[in-house]
């Protein structure tokens, strides 16, 4: 019967110590639970907002209008430009020949020739007749002569008549002879002698020199005319900081891809025709981190303090864009959680 009862004691001692190991593990459990979750309270951070980085593109230099001038056709008589040159409106670029309008007054030389003579006939025509006229003894005679006299003045003013619409028809030719093409506008003209007919072909360009670049379908809602664009060489130099000053609605291109829309700004002469640049458009939206948004809202960091907004955003891929609530250079809380409490201080 003791030796059973000791039995009991030992079964009942070790359930005993079993339980309390258990509890012991339990209690550290907790406390070393609780421990880890004080520290995930400690440790947020602070995020100043700022502006979304500019847009970065690059673009060309290019003359504000561009004009290829149509030369007139024949055989070249004189050429007053150099390539480069600059020049004024109206100013006389080249003189041509026109060989088919030579052809035709050398034409008309040959018809006032003959106009001439014929002129001159009926001119002595008339004379004979007017002193037969004047010879003639008897009234019948003069009667016969007088209408002879007559018929020849008629001939004699349609025969100068002829004469001089021959002479009117070749000042007419002698005007188009030779043809001035003349620059339409201010700037400076490129010639080009190589060309089939032996006429240079003779392109203008204003002296206003412009940016002309473009921006994808995805950012053309973010520019706008009016909107500063700063404007540099690839190396940097010059720069300068001018305005969009349109922008298209027709892509540049249409095919496959990436759909790109053309836009312009005025730059000042310090850049050179056909120079690289490289283009910078500042952005005003404000951007933020997707881990600065708790369930919809955003804790500013005021006096070092978490304060927390419901402010106006909208999810933009990992990001987010604010709307309303925060205004740049303001604090928020860069990683705000489930145990993140208003007032609690912030290490900022």
């Amino acid at each position: 019967m003791k030796k059973r009862t000791k039995v009991v004691l030992i079964t009942v001692s070790s359930v005993v110590a079993v339980g309390l190991l258990t509890v012991t593990s339990i209690t550290t459990y907790n406390k070393m639970t609780h421990k880890a979750s004080s520290v995930t309270k400690k440790g947020y951070q602070s995020y100043r907002v700022t502006s979304s980085p500019a847009l970065s593109m690059s673009g060309k230099i290019v003359a504000n209008k561009t004009q290829t001038l149509n030369s007139p056709s024949g055989k070249i008589q004189q050429i007053n430009v150099n390539d480069g040159q600059t020049v004024k409106n109206g100013e006389i670029l080249l003189t041509v020949t026109n060989t088919d309008i030579q052809e035709a007054i050398e034409a008309q030389n040959d018809v006032i020739s003959k106009a001439t003579r014929g002129a001159s006939a009926t001119a002595s025509a008339l004379k004979s007749a007017q002193q037969q006229y004047q010879q003639a003894s008897d009234e019948e005679g003069k009667a016969a002569l007088k209408d002879t006299v007559a018929q020849a003045q008629q001939a004699t003013t349609d025969a100068n008549a002829d004469l001089q619409d021959a002479q009117n028809k070749l000042v007419e030719l002698q005007n188009k002879l030779n043809v001035s093409l003349t620059a339409p506008f201010d700037g400076i003209v490129s010639v080009d002698n190589n060309t089939k007919d032996g006429i240079p072909s003779l392109t203008m360009n204003t002296t206003e020199k412009v940016l002309r670049a473009t921006v994808s379908e995805y950012d053309y809602d973010k520019i706008h005319s009016g909107d500063s664009v700063t404007v540099s060489g690839i190396d940097g130099t010059p720069t300068q900081t001018t305005a969009i000053d349109k922008i298209e609605q027709i892509p540049a291109e249409q095919g496959k891809g990436t759909t790109y829309y053309p836009f312009s700004a005025n730059v000042n002469g310090d850049f050179l025709y056909g120079q690289s640049v490289k283009v910078k458009v500042p952005q005003n939206d404000l951007k933020i981190p997707s881990s600065a948004v708790y369930k919809g809202s955003i804790y500013k960091v005021i006096d070092g303090k978490a304060s927390r907004i419901n402010a106006d955003v909208t999810k933009s891929g990992t990001s987010y864009f604010i709307k309303s609530g925060v205004v740049k250079g303001e604090k928020i809380v860069l990683n705000p959680d489930s145990h993140l409490k208003n007032g609690e201080a912030i290490n900022d």
